[in-house]
């Protein structure tokens, strides 16, 4: 009975409950229901009440999507990489290589000339004086037809290295520092005691000269004239040496004399090398009726590299070759 009794009192609570859901809900075909169809009811719509809450679940997720859409949106700045490779083609095409020191060439440099030319010292340092930059600015021409004036003097005369002890031999800079390469170079080629033995002469020095050898003709028996006569051809009358030029230069080893010194092996060496330091042979032995002067192995005449390089090829004395560059 007193279960009988809690079943009633629970399906009268249960009834009560859904017809008071039901009111709320406004459907009055609930009212008409019985018990068992109510709890029926009740459960259908506790049922389909649901889904009814759940859609706001499938809502936030739909929302939450744009996450997923928007990094796809912001993907295409690997766009802007594509953008930034023509900026890594430009380099490209500038190319470190077209850094084109190897285009400098240091091997044109012209101390390299002194290598080429087969040298055994480093003559580097000597090469501008080799080969002047003004390089028809010592092709002075001085001879009987072409004298220089009493007062002549050149500006830049500097003290030889290579001279004999007690000596004041001095030439025009170009032509010094030219021959001190020219007999370092000699040396290091056999020619072990090269040193210069005249150099400079003002013109009282060769007026002096001239007339101690016109003196000693007379006085072998000759008439003054004869003397003279026979003085020129070996030594230049005063204001037509060569050396009143500061470009001359007579140079022999400490084992010869003037008369010695033609055919030995430094002669040789001398008259075969002297144009790649800018000198010529000045008086050679088959020129002596251009020259007016005898064959003479030890005198030496500053041009400077590119005549002495022409002079030399073309075997012509400096008489010859100025008349030829006035006529060309």
């Amino acid at each position: 009975m007193n279960t009988l009794k809690t079943t009633d009192k629970m399906t009268a609570a249960l009834s009560l409950l859904c017809a008071l859901a039901l009111t709320s809900c406004g459907a009055p075909e609930a009212r008409q229901t019985t018990a068992a169809d109510e709890t029926a009811v009740t459960v259908t719509e506790t049922v389909t009440e649901q889904p009814e809450t759940l859609p706001p679940l499938s809502i936030v997720s739909e929302t939450a999507e744009p996450e997923t859409t928007e990094p796809e949106t912001t993907e295409p700045e690997t766009t802007e990489s594509e953008t930034t490779d023509p900026e890594t083609t430009d380099p490209e095409t500038t190319e470190p290589e077209t850094t084109e020191p190897e285009t400098t060439e240091p091997e044109t440099t012209e101390p390299a000339a002194s290598y080429e030319l087969g040298f055994k010292e480093d003559l580097s340092e000597y090469e501008k004086y080799l080969d002047p930059e003004d390089r028809d600015g010592y092709l002075l021409l001085v001879n009987p037809e072409h004298p220089l004036g009493r007062d002549y003097k050149p500006s830049d005369l500097t003290l030889l290295t290579d001279r004999r002890e007690g000596r004041k031999d001095e030439l025009r800079l170009y032509a010094g520092k030219a021959l001190e390469a020219f007999l370092m170079e000699s040396r290091a080629n056999g020619c072990k005691r090269m040193t210069s033995v005249s150099a400079y002469r003002p013109y009282n020095t060769q007026e002096y000269i001239f007339d101690n050898e016109v003196k000693g003709y007379m006085e072998e028996g000759m008439t003054r004239e004869e003397a003279i006569k026979k003085a020129r051809s070996d030594t230049a009358y005063p204001g037509e040496s060569e050396h009143q030029s500061g470009l001359a230069v007579d140079v022999l080893d400490y084992g010869s004399t003037l008369s010695t010194f033609g055919g030995t092996f430094e002669a040789e060496w001398l008259a075969a090398n002297c144009w790649k330091f800018g000198f010529i042979l000045r008086y050679p032995e088959d020129k002596e009726s251009i020259t007016t002067y005898v064959y003479e192995p030890w005198h030496f005449r500053y041009v400077g590299r590119y005549h002495a390089k022409r002079i030399f090829d073309m075997h012509m004395c400096l008489e010859e070759y100025i008349e030829y560059l006035a006529n060309n």
